[in-house]
């Protein structure tokens, strides 16, 4: 298995508790977001909006997706590629600045 296969998603999970997504790749490790960084949005024909009220129950229908190189959660039409969640990009440019001024 090469170091890449090692850093595909093998089961993802929802913690309502905590309210964050949880990755276990197939290297073993396991990877917690909380689900408020993560940019859900949907398209406007002139912008994109972010998804309103998205409940417990919708967010733990997520599922691994793609062979492993995503996250998916079908009923709202988000998906996240495990890579980019590894490397600490969250969504767009604009919602990473916006996550950026918070922090500060």
């Amino acid at each position: 298995m090469s170091s890449v296969e090692f850093k595909l998603a093998k089961n993802v999970i929802y913690d309502a508790i905590t309210r964050e997504v949880i990755v276990t790749l197939r290297d073993g490790s396991r990877h917690a977001w909380p689900v408020r960084l993560l940019e859900m949005v949907q398209s406007d024909a002139d912008a994109w909006l972010p998804l309103d009220e998205v409940t417990d129950e919708q967010l733990a229908k997520v599922e691994v997706y793609g062979g492993g190189q995503y996250i998916l959660w079908d009923e709202l039409g988000q998906a996240f590629r495990v890579s980019d969640l590894l490397a600490g990009r969250y969504g767009r440019e604009d919602w990473m600045k916006m996550l950026m001024a918070m922090a500060q």
